[in-house]
């Protein structure tokens, strides 16, 4: 069914919000905090250098919305709001050495013009976890309010407006290819359901240059009428410069591949990650299974640790499954030839002939969490050589 793409703006210049909602429960958002931060974070980095995927000595040009906003805004590069917001990302750098933290605080927030908080945030925020990161609270609120500053003395609401086409363009590319009929699948799959999907753009999200460079991420939102699963995701398509942001047809988000991968692949970590974390003992016992040949094969897929191994094949194991559910056997065989041949998740065969059992019988495991316990213990009949066996027979060269 084709849905208009509504735009909301109100009639204050300084105020340009987007947002369209796209089923019941799952909407798709320009959100002004996040693009505001990442105007500011590029003036910031001319300072300190660099910041995630943001270098001062990298052009980029092939992303409009980075390339056009740091000219617009260049002037306030010296100004005293961007010099203290470039000392607050120099110490939040220095801790998280990622941006998702401040922005995952900043959707809690109303969208700038307006002040305060849209939800209470929960006590678990990451930035908010004093004991593990020091002043870190302190930081990311003075960074709010300093953003909050940078917005209204810059005219950031007048910059989103005035190239509302381009935002608006940017919707309706990815709204082409959001795979939104999966969600309910996911959810009779899991076993669980959220009080909501928010997905949201960020246009102005430095991605170094290179064909198939993106960057999302899938914060799990707390929200009164309970938990809210949202993906933020960057541009995933490089544009040829050209000589003004009102010149462009596109919008870097018409890639079906990559939106349609991200739809279930972010949101399933909002499945998999807190039961993951819920079983620390189990993660601790298969630890040796991580072993040193295994780390070398998935570094290119930033995976650094057992924990964060066993979460990406169980949501990797999900996304063939729900496929299966859907019906789309041509996508089911695509995904088992990346996941396995391609980005080497070794334990998907075994995974996902475990997993019939949890399909076959969903009255004795009603989700997804009370089967856990039993992947877990074919985890636990494997040996570190098992692991590097299953490396050879996929990757003949591998050591």
């Amino acid at each position: 069914m084709t849905m208009a793409l509504v735009c909301v703006l109100s009639p204050l210049l300084t105020r340009a919000q987007f947002t369209e909602k796209i089923s019941e429960n799952v909407t798709l958002s320009v959100n002004t905090n996040i693009e505001t931060y990442f105007l500011a974070e590029k003036l910031a980095v001319e300072h300190i250098g660099n910041y995630v995927y943001s270098y001062n000595n990298v052009v980029f040009s092939h992303q409009p919305i980075v390339y056009y906003g740091l000219q617009e805004f260049m002037p306030w590069k010296d100004k005293p709001v961007i010099l203290r917001i470039a000392d607050i990302l120099k110490q939040l750098r220095d801790q998280f050495h990622d941006n998702a933290p401040q922005l995952e605080y900043l959707l809690y927030r109303n969208q700038f013009p307006a002040s305060g908080l849209r939800w209470p945030v929960p006590a678990d925020l990451p930035v908010f976890d004093e004991e593990h990161h020091h002043e870190a609270k302190r930081l990311v609120l003075e960074l709010a309010d300093s953003l909050s500053s940078f917005y209204h003395q810059a005219k950031v609401g007048e910059f989103l407006q005035r190239n509302a086409f381009f935002y608006k363009g940017a919707l309706a590319e990815a709204k082409k290819h959001i795979n939104v009929k999966a969600i309910p699948y996911m959810e009779k799959w899991y076993g669980q359901k959220f009080a909501g999907y928010e997905l949201y753009l960020m246009l102005g999200m430095p991605i170094t240059p290179g064909e198939d460079n993106y960057r999302a991420f899938g914060p799990m939102l707390t929200s009164p009428k309970g938990k809210v699963s949202a993906m933020v995701f960057s541009s995933s398509v490089q544009l040829p410069l050209l000589p003004a942001l009102k010149d462009y047809k596109a919008y870097g988000f018409d890639n079906k591949e990559v939106t349609q991968f991200l739809t279930v692949h972010e949101i399933g970590h909002s499945f998999v990650n807190p039961i993951v974390k819920s079983f620390p003992a189990e993660i601790i016992k298969d630890s040796a299974l991580f072993t040193p040949a295994l780390a070398k094969t998935l570094e290119n897929s930033y995976i650094g640790s057992w924990e964060t191994c066993v979460i990406e094949h169980l949501v990797r194991l999900g996304e063939i499954r729900v496929t299966k559910m859907v019906g789309d056997k041509t996508e089911v065989n695509r995904l088992r030839k990346l996941h396995i041949d391609e980005f080497h998740f070794v334990l998907l065969p075994l995974l996902e002939k475990k997993i019939a059992a949890y399909e076959s019988n969903r009255s004795k495991y009603p989700d997804f969490k009370s089967f856990l316990p039993e992947l877990f213990q074919t985890l636990h009949q494997l040996k570190p050589t098992d692991i590097d066996a299953l490396l050879k027979k996929k990757m003949p060269s591998a050591n």
